[in-house]
C-alpha cells in the first residue's frame, strides 16, 4: 500500500509503499519507538520518531490541523476500524498544501521564546 513520508530535513513529501507490518514504519522515520499524530478527520495520521525531540539536528515541520511542530520525519497512513494501518484516503497534493517547514531546533526554540505560553503555532504558519 502507499504511504506519505513528510521529509523536513529535505523539505519534500513523496510516495513510498508500505507493506503493513508496523516494524517497516521504524525503517521510513529512522525511530526506534513511535507515536501517531492524528491530522484529518478521515483518521489519517503520522507516525512519528517518540524521541524525536532528543535527536540532534533533528527539523521540524506543521500541519495545518496539528497545534505544534512535529519533530523529524513523519509517515502518513490511515487507520480502519480495528486499529490496523490502511493506505492515506488523504491525496498527496492535499497533505503537501497542509505542511509547512518549520525549520532547525534553533528556529523552534525561537519560535517558542518569543511566544511565551503559546499553545497553538498555526497561525504563524497558516494565514487561513
Amino acid at each position: 500500500m502507499k504511504a506519505f513520508p513528510i521529509d523536513p530535513l529535505n523539505k519534500k513529501i513523496t510516495e513510498v509503499k508500505y507493506n503493513g507490518d508496523y516494524k517497516q514504519i521504524y525503517d521510513h522515520i529512522n525511530a526506534s519507538t513511535f507515536d501517531v499524530a492524528t491530522l484529518y478527520d478521515n483518521g489519517d495520521g503520522a507516525y512519528i520518531d517518540d524521541e524525536g525531540l532528543f535527536v540532534e539536528n533533528q527539523h521540524f515541520w506543521i500541519h495545518k490541523n496539528f497545534p505544534t511542530p512535529l519533530a523529524g520525519i513523519g509517515l502518513l497512513l490511515g487507520l480502519d476500524e480495528e486499529g490496523d494501518s490502511t493506505a492515506p484516503k488523504t491525496t498527496i497534493e492535499e497533505l503537501i498544501g497542509d505542511v509547512k517547514w518549520v525549520g532547525d531546533r534553533h528556529d523552534v526554540t525561537v519560535l517558542v521564546r518569543f511566544n511565551p505560553g503559546m499553545e497553538d503555532y498555526r497561525p504563524h504558519y497558516f494565514t487561513e
